[in-house]
């Protein structure tokens, strides 16, 4: 096909990606590859695969198998060898998921506002841009990739359901929080920051009430307001969002929109950040 544009969200916990036919996620857990006695089924999302030289599993099988525990690496940048098997990977399931003989691709992808420098960035381009062969449970996959953009985590997330006047964002991610302000369209640096910690990271997942307060007291930092309009996405957004609420009263969640054409879809607050960095791709590549 020609020129395929897509927005890959590759996050610690999941990939999240959008594009002209709609979505997709799976889990982003890697481990190393070993010989299985018995070959069991974990998810739909297994995956078999060896790319430049790397041979491992990744998706719901990885979660159960890797000896080291989390089967995901956690910080505050992407500029790392997973993110490029997370990438790859997340394009190869969106083909196959839509029937798509995949040859060239541009793409926007994240990564957390702390960490959104020149050098960074010019990693992630760096090792994503250019041909790429590798197989997945034994097929042969070849693609190219024509073109690389890297925006800011929760900034991008806007995109997905722009408005106009300032707009707070929290982006609640596995193993960060990025804060984001937007006025009128424009990010606003010393009003946004990434926090070190996020669900996967904190000491009891389950205290949704202890995280909230602790993305509270750090936008606060920032001098958010408590009337501040603030859209909450992430994964957990939904079931974190009263927790937020408590202090800032009009939050609500991102609701990002996917059009293609006439066709419209509200989508989950978790893949914000897919359809906000798939519209800039529309918007760069298209």
């Amino acid at each position: 096909m020609s020129k395929l544009i897509l927005g890959i969200d590759a996050g610690n916990h999941k990939a999240k990606v959008a594009g002209p036919y709609g979505t997709d996620s799976y889990r982003t857990a890697i481990c190393d590859w070993f010989e299985r006695d018995i070959v069991e089924a974990h998810g739909d999302d297994d995956m078999e695969f060896d790319i430049d030289g790397r041979k491992g599993f990744a998706g719901s099988i990885a979660v159960y198998e890797d000896e080291f525990g989390g089967g995901s690496m956690f910080g505050d940048t992407k500029a790392h060898e997973d993110t490029k098997i997370r990438v790859l990977l997340a394009i190869y399931r969106y083909g196959k998921k839509y029937g798509i003989d995949i040859t060239d691709v541009s793409l926007v992808t994240g990564q957390p506002i702390i960490s959104h420098k020149s050098a960074d960035k010019q990693r992630i381009q760096d090792m994503l841009t250019g041909q790429h062969s590798f197989t997945v449970n034994g097929e042969s996959v070849v693609f190219n990739i024509v073109e690389v953009a890297v925006g800011a985590e929760g900034s991008g997330a806007f995109w997905s359901a722009p408005v106009s006047g300032v707009t707070r964002i929290i982006d609640i991610g596995s193993g960060t929080v990025n804060a984001a302000t937007i006025n009128n369209k424009k990010y606003i640096n010393n009003a946004s920051d990434t926090f070190n910690f996020g669900m996967e990271t904190v000491n009891n997942k389950e205290d949704l009430a202890s995280v909230a307060r602790g993305v509270i007291r750090n936008t606060t930092k920032l001098k958010w307001d408590r009337a501040d309009d603030v859209l909450v996405c992430g994964g957990i957004a939904k079931d974190m969002l009263p927790y937020i609420q408590q202090h800032y009263g009009n939050a609500e969640l991102l609701q990002p929109t996917l059009q293609e054409g006439n066709h419209i879809t509200i989508s989950s607050p978790v893949f914000a950040n897919a359809i906000g960095f798939y519209q800039l791709a529309k918007g760069a590549f298209g």
